[in-house]
């Protein structure tokens, strides 16, 4: 490093002394304090530059970059202050690997050697990504399974409703509605149509006749 630096400073310092050099030869009469000022400008400002850089920050000690993916933000922010290094929420990104809040890539890497008081840059997870539920109104049925798994979608619970204006199997109603947002792998509940007659839950076909004749006030013999 101080190898470079020096045969850096050797190049610039002979460019300086090149460019004052021109400069003089073109005045007729240059002032010493232009002089002054080209001097200090191109030859000692490289050099108190290169001093406080080796004196302070090369001499800075080194740590170890701990890794602090699938952690919240806090938690890494306190690890990472352990070793004088300092946390930066650089932004989030959608990562199904780990939590919501939780740290999903960080910057520099874990393993690398840094000064301390370094800036490590987290990415967080967004969790779950959130897709547009597909309009599956007056579709068949045999299809809903196939355009909610391309979406990231699944076929929730299916209920039937009595319907003999329509098909068999016809999507009469949704849950979420179409265009609405919702994570992957929700389900999507359907309401469907058919023409056979739907039981309600807890009745018989017996009741519903007794029931029926209750409200004409006749009487069923047996």
């Amino acid at each position: 490093m101080i190898i470079t630096y020096l045969s850096l400073y050797l190049i610039l310092v002979i460019g300086a002394a090149l460019l004052v050099t021109l400069v003089v030869l073109k005045s007729k009469l240059p002032s010493l304090r232009l002089i002054i000022i080209l001097i200090c400008l191109f030859v000692l400002l490289p050099l108190l530059i290169g001093y406080f850089y080796l004196a302070y920050f090369d001499s800075l000690p080194e740590v170890v970059v701990p890794d602090v993916t699938g952690i919240n933000f806090d938690s890494a922010k306190e690890k990472l202050e352990a070793l004088e290094l300092q946390a930066r929420e650089a932004g989030s990104v959608f990562e199904m690997k780990y939590p919501e809040g939780c740290v999903a890539s960080q910057r520099p890497e874990a393993g690398r050697r840094v000064k301390v008081g370094r800036t490590v840059n987290l990415m967080i997870s967004s969790g779950k990504r959130k897709v547009a539920v597909p309009n599956l109104l007056g579709r068949p049925l045999s299809q809903a399974d196939t355009v909610l798994s391309a979406a990231g979608l699944q076929l929730g619970e299916v209920r039937m409703e009595n319907n003999r204006d329509l098909s068999e199997g016809t999507v009469l109603a949704q849950e979420p509605l179409p265009g609405e947002e919702a994570e992957t792998g929700r389900m999507v509940d359907l309401l469907v149509s058919t023409t056979m007659e739907v039981m309600i839950p807890g009745s018989t076909p017996e009741a519903e006749a007794t029931e029926e004749d209750s409200e004409q006030g006749g009487f069923k013999l047996w």
